[in-house]
This record gives structure tokens, sequence and C-alpha cells, in this order.
């Protein structure tokens, strides 16, 4: 099997716990701290859009209009919604959960911070939503990598499970995109006839990052056959023949994800329920499209603040 260059992780060291000690050593730090990223210009009423604004002594994270006597928090529309825990614990949990490469569980968080289980879990829930991959087409001709895989999701059962793609297990699908160096996972859902990975599915998912002149690598999986028939360029190897890379064709950026994916699965959470995998793949997609990113601490900060529901608007984590 031969070495693609492609297929190295290297990853961007985030802040430290004593940088971010330092950085925010009081709950009034981190508030204005969001204040300035949601308000650069200055807090603004929510209602009347009035800047004779004040906060309020007694609750530090709500706002007093002095215009229409409106009270307001900074953080209604974001992940911090209805939160009473100290906004320090959620940066040190968001620090956490960037660090560490194969994932944390929330068990593990709830032993660094105390606090009810529940919490924590809801903790991590929110930061995996200001994580979560939105996705457009790519604008441009990109040479692309797509491949699946299979992990267990779901309630567990005692039936032997074959390997592949014969597996009871939930499919999955990456494709990674080498101009950008960007990749977009999610889960492939059976389809009404309860077929797992048609074709048509597969061009579905392909469809939403890439244009109908790029160049796409696959393994030999029929399911990918349609893509000669709707005009994509394919170049595939043969993984049935031993045959990895040649020439630099290859699938192997997105097999090293699904490597490190698992690894996380098995290792830190043990079992994942079908109802969040997709968020447990954003939160691993997140953080391998910003492995290069010294600021991707504050960049989960800023989407924190900024959080909105998901829409398929603009492929960006």
């Amino acid at each position: 099997m031969s070495k693609d260059k492609g297929t190295t992780i290297v990853r961007a060291i985030g802040i430290s716990y004593i940088e971010l000690m330092m950085r925010f050593p009081t709950e009034l730090d981190a508030i204005d701290y969001f204040v300035h990223i949601k308000y650069p210009k200055g807090a603004r009423c929510t209602h009347c859009g009035s800047k004779k604004v004040c906060r309020r002594a007694s609750k530090p994270r709500k706002f007093q209009c002095n215009s229409c006597n409106n009270s307001f928090s900074i953080f209604k529309s974001s992940i911090f919604k209805d939160t009473k825990v100290d906004l320090r614990k959620w940066l040190y949990v968001i620090h956490l959960v960037t660090n560490a490469k194969k994932g944390i569980s929330a068990c593990q968080v709830h032993r660094e911070i105390g606090g009810s289980y529940k919490t924590s879990w809801r903790m991590i829930h929110q930061i995996r939503k200001a994580m979560g991959q939105v996705t457009t087409q790519n604008a441009f001709k990109a040479i692309f990598e797509i491949d699946e895989a299979y992990v267990p999701a779901g309630p567990k059962i005692k039936l032997k499970s074959k390997k592949g793609r014969g597996t009871f297990k939930t499919p999955i699908v990456g494709v990674y995109n080498r101009d950008e160096d960007r990749i977009y996972a999610t889960v492939a859902l059976p389809n009404k006839l309860s077929q797992k990975l048609t074709g048509k599915q597969l061009l579905g998912i392909l469809d939403k990052v890439a244009t109908k002149d790029s160049v796409i690598m696959t393994d030999e999986f029929r399911g990918y056959n349609i893509l000669d028939k709707r005009g994509y360029e394919r170049k595939k190897v043969n993984h049935n023949e031993f045959q990895y890379s040649f020439n630099g064709i290859n699938v192997n950026t997105v097999e090293s994800f699904w490597s490190l994916f698992k690894r996380g699965l098995v290792g830190s959470f043990h079992h994942v329920s079908g109802k969040y995998l997709q968020a447990y793949i954003d939160e691993f997609a997140f953080r391998f499209n910003n492995r290069k990113n010294p600021d991707i601490y504050y960049k989960i900060l800023e989407k924190a603040i900024q959080y909105k529901p998901q829409s398929n608007k603009k492929f960006q984590n």
C-alpha cells in the first residue's frame, strides 16, 4: 500500500487551559467577549434597536433598554440559551472538545466539571450544534474523494453483523475536496425501499458539494457507476485487487478520516445512538477541517454565540 501525502493529518494547537484561565478569569470577562462578538459596534436592544442599553447589575447576562424598557439576553439565540452553568465551564468544555482528537465523552466532562451527568451531556451536544456542517455545491471544478464506511448506531443487538456492505450497521459517506482540504460527511439513511447506499443516494450526497465537471475518485463499489452516466469524470482504485493508490488516484484521506472517527467511537464513546450519529460526525468533521487553523477555539466561540438552526445554504465548518 503506497502512502499519499494527502492522508497526513496535522492538528493546530488550540488554546491551553492556562491561556484559557488567563484570558477569562471571571464570568464577566466571558460575557464581555461574547458581547463584542455579537455586537462589534456596541450592544443594541433586540426590540427597538436602540444603543441606550445597560447591563443589569443583578443579572450580568441580561441587558436593559432605557428607550423601550425591554430586557433581553445576548445568549437567547445561541447554544447558551437558558443555561445556568458558569460560562467559564462552557469555555472549558469547548476547550476539551477542541483538543480531544478522538472526542471526549460526557462522562469524562462530568468528572472534569462536576454537576450532573445530564448537564454535561447537554453541553457537549449544544457544542456539536455549533460545529455542524452546512452544504452548498462547490463553485469551481475540483478533485474529490468519496468513500463510505459502516458504524454500529442505534439499539444494541446481539445479531452477528457481516462486514462491509452486507452489514446491519449504519452507512456513512464522506466527500473530501482536495483543492480546499475540506471534508463533508453525512449519515446515509436507507431509502423508502430500505435500500442502503444506492447510486441515487450517493449522487445526491455528491451533488451537494461538487460540480458536474469535477474529478471524482472512488473505489470499485458499483453504486458509484452512476457517476459515469451523470457526467462526472470518475477515477477509481480496486481494493479487491489490493490496489490502494496509483498516479495520485486514491480515497486515502477519507479513509483516514473514517479511521479516526471509528477510533473515537470505540475509545471515547463506546456506543452512539443513531439519532445523534450525525452530530458526532459533525464534531469530527469540524476538527478535521480546522486542524490547521490556530484560531479553531475562537472560531467555535464565534459560531456558538451566533448559532442558528442549520439550513442548506453554505458548506462551512
